[in-house]
């Protein structure tokens, strides 16, 4: 669960947080996870998806691809489903 930011956190302290809500991702979730994803928070409207790659830092928010989504999604919005089995 990502932790919540400080309204007066500089950017420098922005990306550090986004880049180990990133590596905490990448080591806990494999490539290819499913995943609920709602674009607007609180909406309750989600849609099931897999995720393509692996998180990253874009504009200081830790983001990843999903599919049938165009471009990168938050984090933030994505709950993970299930793991698949090795």
């Amino acid at each position: 669960m990502p932790k919540p930011k400080r309204p007066n956190m500089t950017l420098r302290e922005q990306e550090d947080a986004a880049k180990i809500q990133c590596y905490d991702w990448n080591a806990q979730h494999k490539e290819g996870v499913t995943v609920t994803y709602e674009e607007l928070l609180g909406s309750g409207e989600t849609i099931q998806t897999k995720t393509c790659g692996r998180a990253f830092v874009m504009c200081c928010e830790p983001v990843i691809m999903v599919e049938d989504v165009s471009g990168a999604v938050s984090l933030d919005h994505c709950t993970v489903v299930a793991e698949e089995a090795a």
